[in-house]
């Protein structure tokens, strides 16, 4: 239960240890801090990773050649960045 507890990064958990909601600054601040793998996040990013792998190589192998098929992996890469975007913020955004 507690490793579950710290997995979780939230605004509510930055007003937990600090007593008040984070301002905009300091999610800013939060949003482009370098975020280190932990055992916690690196089977996540494996997974994604993979799964974005095993996309490109379907995509490279059944589409012909040319600026489709090269924008279609431009795409994929950058879903896995979004997403493993995501799991090193734990959900934290502006929104």
């Amino acid at each position: 239960m507690e490793a579950a507890r710290k997995e979780r990064f939230s605004r509510l958990d930055q007003s937990e240890s600090c007593g008040r909601p984070m301002s905009s600054e300091e999610i800013v601040a939060e949003l482009f801090k370098y975020h280190a793998p932990n055992e916690f996040t690196i089977p996540k990013y494996a997974a994604i990773n993979q799964a974005a792998k095993n996309f490109a190589e379907i995509v490279l192998a059944n589409c012909p050649g040319g600026a489709d098929r090269t924008r279609a992996i431009e795409a994929i890469r950058a879903a896995r960045m979004l997403a493993n975007a995501a799991i090193a913020l734990n959900g934290l955004s502006l929104y």
